[in-house]
């Protein structure tokens, strides 16, 4: 994969909310919103991170701070194409890929980019964006397709003929680009439209006209794309967050994943039947097993669906994959694994392995006569574990 910069705009002034601190440093769950976009900037393992600032610059960066960032200055916001371009000094030469944020956009999670940053690579796209679609779009740029369905350009939503105003899908403002095209097409941008800004959503329809592939990857959570204008937005930003960390505070498989950061391990690890994690994967004996031996691998955070993996986690889950299947055959001696996904309906992910002989069906301990070895999921920890030294 490409190396990979990140650019997030928060020059804005935030006229509608109020006036006592810069938008950006308005709080949810106590920490400022431009603090929740650069722990998740983080994550992705960035080589660089760019922050573009403006309204109270000396302020922001005071509370946020500056290490590891380079600050790009917009004294006078004129939208932004204008935010990105005022960075390409920055990029003129950059290799690799630049990944747009913005820091009034707090509950994005890391594994909804990496997806998309996956999806850019494996498509090799001049750029790929973020899009939903919604019951109500106002306010949002509409994604416009060609007629093989490919993505052609974004018309912001004071622009839109009355042709387009059916349109549902819309662009969430994050995307990836190629940092050479983007550069190439920021230089062609005009300010042609009714406001006179420099639009970063042009970009696209230039891109389409030389050629360029345009790539989207359909975000499912449309929480995670609210932007924070209004103390409404303020508001609802703090319930989701609380409605997050409550799921996850509720869930078994995250406090197994909390215990395996102790070095103590949590009061009832044994119990929990956890036999060991990875910097991102955990894996544990299934407390109500189908077979003798039954394992589930789980993501140390609370992911739903396996889509939302990154490729670190994905490739850290097939390398404990692997380990656990060589794990049960040799303290098994099983011919075979059943393996599959617990996704969806706000249930932790959990990758399920099954031993499997000759003759078995699933729930092997109500059926007499099969060759398996009858012990408690406790017994199976112990002998596993054992194993693993």
């Amino acid at each position: 994969m490409r190396e990979l910069a990140i650019l997030i705009l928060a020059a804005g002034k935030g006229t509608r909310m109020p006036a006592d601190r810069p938008k950006v440093l308005q709080p949810v769950a106590g920490e400022p919103l431009l603090a929740h976009v650069l722990r998740t900037a983080r994550a992705l393992g960035p080589q660089r991170i760019l922050l573009v600032l403006g309204h109270r610059a000396e302020e922001v960066r005071a509370a946020v701070g500056s290490d590891g960032l380079e600050i790009v200055l917009q004294p006078d916001p004129r939208g932004t194409g204008e935010a990105v371009r005022l960075a390409e000094p920055l990029l003129r030469g950059f290799e690799g890929d630049v990944l747009v944020l913005y820091g009034d956009v707090p509950l994005v999670r890391p594994a909804t980019l990496g997806e998309l940053l996956e999806r850019h690579a494996l498509e090799q796209n001049a750029a790929t964006l973020l899009s939903a679609t919604l019951d109500d779009p106002a306010g949002y740029g509409r994604i416009v397709r060609d007629e093989r369905g490919f993505v052609c350009g974004i018309v912001e939503q004071r622009e839109l003929r009355p042709d387009q105003e059916r349109i549902r899908e819309i662009h969430s403002g994050i995307a990836v680009f190629r940092g050479h095209p983007l550069l190439a097409a920021l230089a062609r941008i005009r300010p042609q439209n009714r406001t006179g800004e420099y639009y970063l959503t042009d970009v696209f329809g230039l891109l389409h006209q030389t050629g360029e592939r345009i790539g989207a990857c359909h975000l499912r959570d449309p929480d995670e794309i609210l932007g924070v204008n209004t103390p409404d937005q303020l508001r609802w930003a703090e319930q989701v967050h609380a409605r997050r960390a409550t799921q996850a505070a509720g869930c078994e498989l995250c406090r197994l994943s909390e215990w395996s950061r102790s070095p103590a391990g949590g009061p009832d690890a044994e119990a929990a039947y956890l036999l060991g994690a990875g910097e991102r994967i955990c894996l544990r004996v299934s407390p109500r097993p189908f077979n003798s031996g039954h394992l589930v691998l789980f993501p140390r955070r609370h992911v739903t669906h396996a889509t939302a993996l990154t490729p670190e986690e994905l490739r850290e889950l097939g390398s404990w994959l692997q380990r656990a299947e060589g794990l049960l055959v040799r303290v098994y001696g099983c011919e075979a694994l059943n393996v599959g996904c617990s996704s969806g309906v706000g249930e932790h992910l959990g990758v399920q392995l099954v031993p499997r002989w000759p003759g078995d069906l699933n729930f092997l301990p109500l059926v007499a006569d099969l060759k398996l070895i009858p012990e408690t999921p406790l017994r199976s920890w112990q002998r596993l574990r054992e194993a693993m030294r």
